[in-house]
């Protein structure tokens, strides 16, 4: 083999590297502690098939396994957790004053039937103890911490029938 045949054959080779390279380069690795990208008007709530179009009241979770889940209610997410068993991640909530992605742990939440959510679940996550508290005031809710919640989503599974469903 010449040096012309022996560049030819190497500068194949070095394509097929570079083709292989940009394609593994192009499966990016799923950020396990950030909340996915819903697309609002498009993307579908993992538990009920609904359109997700309402983002203060939009979660999701991501499985230990890299699987993100999105749903258009919290209480969708907790009722849908509570039924597959997922060992998840990380859990995320709309911020509902300002729409901001927060870790479920880090929120208080307010269960109230004065506001209605796409699912009818009545549950709203907010930052700040203060505004969580000031916000069931003026709902007649109830406040309480992600722990809380996660303790009674087999009861809002059982006591929920979608009748506040909006969509």
């Amino acid at each position: 083999m010449d040096s012309k045949q022996f560049i030819g054959v190497s500068g194949r080779w070095i394509v097929v590297w570079l083709l292989a390279l940009v394609m593994l380069g192009g499966c990016a690795k799923v950020n396990m502690d950030a909340p996915p990208e819903i697309v609002y008007g498009r993307d579908i709530c993992t538990r009920c098939g609904m359109i997700i179009e309402d983002t203060p009241f939009a979660a999701s979770y991501m499985t230990t396994s890299g699987e993100p889940r999105i749903f258009d209610d919290i209480g969708d997410m907790m009722v849908h957790q509570v039924e597959t068993g997922e060992e998840v991640h990380a859990y995320w909530v709309r911020e509902y004053e300002t729409g901001e992605w927060l870790r479920a742990e880090e929120a208080f939440f307010v269960q109230t039937s004065e506001i209605h959510t796409p699912m009818g679940y009545g549950l709203l996550a907010l930052k700040e103890k203060g505004s969580a508290t000031a916000v069931s005031l003026r709902t007649q809710g109830t406040v309480m911490s992600f722990g809380e919640l996660q303790q009674n989503a087999t009861m809002l599974k059982s006591s929920h029938n979608h009748s506040g469903h909006n969509h």
